[in-house]
């Protein structure tokens, strides 16, 4: 019997050059990126001991420290203080110091903001009624252009341009 016509032989094709052969192979990325991680991350888990954490005793001497109190009022707070515009001023609210003319502009309980002009003792301070908002001005604060702006529950904001 002829070679070529076994039966065997006629089922299998014959491989040809002008016909491609499609091999399928499996792509490695992901065992890959295993190894990468898992390897790693198990020989760093068998190598690292964990130590025990013993933390220093505490110094006896830091718990029989006398408690630091501090007093519910301070009586020498206002010793060298003098009270400035005393009669003078009716409720005043808040303060502004204009640091260039040396005047404390404040808004009192009657809607007028007052000029206080402090000199070297406040006995010859003076003070005058600047303006008077119509309202009662709460807050007083100086803006960026040399502006007092004052703020009053009744209207939204004053701004007042310095002489």
């Amino acid at each position: 019997m002829d070679e070529s016509k076994t039966p065997d032989s006629a089922s299998l094709p014959r491989p040809s050059s002008s016909t491609p052969t499609i091999s399928k192979q499996k792509s490695s990325w992901p065992f890959t990126l295993l190894v990468t991680v898992l390897v790693p991350v198990v020989a760093v888990t068998l190598l690292y001991q964990l130590d025990s954490f013993d933390p220093a005793p505490l110094p006896p001497d830091e718990l029989t420290r006398h408690v630091i109190t501090v007093p519910a009022r301070n009586d020498h707070m206002l010793r060298v203080s003098e009270f400035v515009g005393v009669g003078n001023l009716k409720a005043p609210e808040d303060v502004a110091y204009d640091a260039k003319s040396g005047v404390i502009y404040t808004g009192c309980a009657d809607g007028w903001i007052s000029r206080v002009t402090v000199n070297d003792s406040a006995a010859d301070s003076v003070v005058e009624k600047w303006v008077n908002t119509g309202g009662r001005p709460l807050g007083i604060a100086f803006g960026h252009n040399n502006e007092l702006i004052v703020a009053d529950p009744e209207k939204v904001s004053d701004h007042l341009f310095l002489d």
